[in-house]
């Protein structure tokens, strides 16, 4: 691949609302009011948006923003989430997206840190925000973007570099304390600029943004990357499967960015609708099958797109790729796609990388590996351990630099992830030396944050959180988290309960019941083992997490 010559997140707003100032950027299905009928979907120009982000430039401004000057952005995968990133970053600002599904502790918490002069936020979170002091402002999507369009001027704000900082993205951190990733404008415009000729994205394209559009991974490949390559960007309705697909459908969407849990539940509506079809339509669907892996295997081609047509068409029938991210995809699944023509690639990475460290792609799609190093950035195995150097790696956590010590080293990021590299170059992770656990959603789950709440019960004594692997179903080959706890003996003596084994397991699983009630999804425990032993522990009395793992690990396998 050529050298690239990298650009700011400025120069991206510049060049792509010039350069395809009449293609559609963005739109959103709206629901229309009742005996209207029209067009459902709202849809903003690339002109629109350089109108609608300068507009946003000249507001911020008039309220006192500085370059380096932090704003916090809040709200629902929409156009103007993404308006409003590009207009803080492109005008010298520093954005801070916070997580739409974070509890209003850990959203005010990270406001207060990150030291944010004020926030973009959707009318949603409006009950939150109004209670957030300290603010010089608060400006809301639905009700303040009206008339930015007619602020829109030539003005883009201050003069950016390269390494100026563009972002910082929280990430959690094992303490419970969230880190802020900083991210500069050439850590994140290198790894959009290398995505796109990775993929041969362009204006032709429509893409349907799913995932949660704070995290990196939809920042950077579900809308940066699409944006520069002037690709019309379609924000889905719902995350329910029927209601993507509507959407694939409507838009013809030739590509995505998902979960492994989202292309499972594709492939078993794909299987459910073969089953209900009767015997007859099942045999005709296992010989397709059989012909097509024949015909790869003997003469390298691909014939599924063809004798799938059908399968096709429910999805859209347009769609050139998806990509998986977030957490390991069942290499089965890619395969039983590849024989009906549809592509799948993996890539793998961190916030802290930007954050594609590798990956496959159209042309080297090597199934159970998260592929190549992607150009520019190095990868290296140390003591087993992933370690990774290049122009996408971040500048440390924010007011943490005895956190940054531990992963960066002499410019390179340490990830916590094992992994190995084979003779053809491709990355393969085999376990995590961190103790994250990784939902089927991708989502990160810190056990000390799960065991800080466990810890409240006052059944519980002490506890132990671990990943367990889930062996069937959709979101097999992903993680679910198993809590391990040691129960207060005394404080059940003391409150005159019943010490029998059957009582104490009953009362603790009835508290971890109301517990789940208020953790967020993909940290609810799915699992317990009450212990009677106490736990294995180091000299300083803390809990062996890997002992505990080996003990529950043998149980799981009898």
């Amino acid at each position: 691949m050529p050298h690239i010559e990298y650009m700011t997140l400025k120069d991206l707003l510049k060049q792509s609302t010039q350069k395809f100032k009449d293609n559609l950027a963005f739109q959103i299905k709206k629901d229309l009011p009742a005996g209207r009928h029209g067009e459902k979907y709202v849809k903003y120009t690339y002109g629109d948006a350089g109108k609608y982000a300068t507009g946003l430039i000249a507001a911020l401004k008039g309220l006192g923003i500085q370059k380096g000057d932090k704003v916090a952005i809040l709200g629902e995968n929409r156009p103007e989430w993404a308006i409003s990133y590009l207009a803080v970053t492109a005008m010298g600002a520093v954005a801070v997206p916070l997580d739409s599904l974070g509890t209003e502790y850990d959203l005010k918490g990270i406001i207060a840190h990150s030291e944010s002069k004020g926030i973009i936020y959707s009318d949603k979170f409006h009950g939150i925000i109004k209670e957030i002091p300290n603010l010089k402002f608060k400006i809301l999507m639905e009700k303040d973007f009206e008339g930015l369009k007619n602020r829109a001027s030539e003005d883009f704000g201050y003069d950016v570099s390269l390494n100026d900082l563009a972002a910082i993205v929280y990430t959690s951190g094992t303490t419970g304390i969230p880190k802020g990733v900083m991210l500069t404008h050439k850590n994140i415009m290198s790894n959009v600029m290398t995505g796109c000729a990775l993929f041969d994205i362009g204006p032709s394209d429509m893409a349907l943004s799913v995932l949660p559009i704070h995290h990196m991974f939809e920042t950077v490949g579900g809308f940066l990357a699409w944006f520069y390559s002037g690709a019309r960007i379609t924000y889905a309705e719902s995350l329910k499967s029927f209601k993507l697909i509507q959407n694939m459908v409507e838009t013809k969407t030739t590509i995505m960015i998902g979960v492994p849990m989202l292309y499972q539940l594709f492939y078993d509506g794909i299987l459910r609708e073969v089953e209900e079809k009767g015997p007859a339509f099942k045999f005709i669907f296992n010989i397709l099958i059989f012909i097509s892996k024949a015909v790869k295997a003997v003469f390298n081609i691909n014939i599924g797109r063809k004798l799938f047509g059908q399968v096709h068409r429910k999805l859209g029938g347009a769609f050139r790729f998806w990509v998986s991210g977030g957490a390991a995809i069942d290499p089965d699944i890619l395969k039983a796609f590849d024989i009906m023509g549809m592509t799948i690639v993996q890539g793998y990475g961190l916030t802290e990388s930007s954050p594609v460290i590798s990956a496959n792609n159209l042309s080297h799609n090597k199934y159970g590996s998260v592929g190549r190093p992607i150009p520019g950035v190095c990868v290296k195995i140390i003591n087993e351990e992933i370690v990774a150097n290049g122009p996408n790696i971040m500048q440390g956590y924010f007011k943490m630099p005895e956190e940054t010590e531990k992963v960066i080293r002499d410019g390179w990021l340490y990830t916590g992830d094992v992994g190995y590299l084979d003779n053809d170059g491709y990355l393969y992770i085999t376990g995590r030396i961190k103790d994250v656990i990784i939902s089927s959603s991708g989502l990160n789950v810190y056990p000390d944050e799960v065991e800080f709440e466990l810890n409240k019960i006052p059944y519980i004594k002490e506890s132990c959180v671990i990943g367990r692997k889930v062996r069937a179903g959709i979101k097999k080959g992903s993680e679910e988290v198993f809590a391990v706890v040691s129960p207060d003996i005394e404080y059940f003596e003391k409150m005159g309960l019943s010490i029998d084994d059957n009582a104490v397991f009953t009362a603790i699983h009835e508290a971890i019941g109301k517990l789940n009630e208020k953790l967020p999804m993909h940290k609810r425990i799915s699992g317990m083992e009450v212990r009677s032993t106490e736990f294995p522990k180091t000299s300083t009395r803390k809990i062996k997490r890997f002992a505990v793992r080996k003990e529950m690990e043998k149980l799981w396998q009898r």
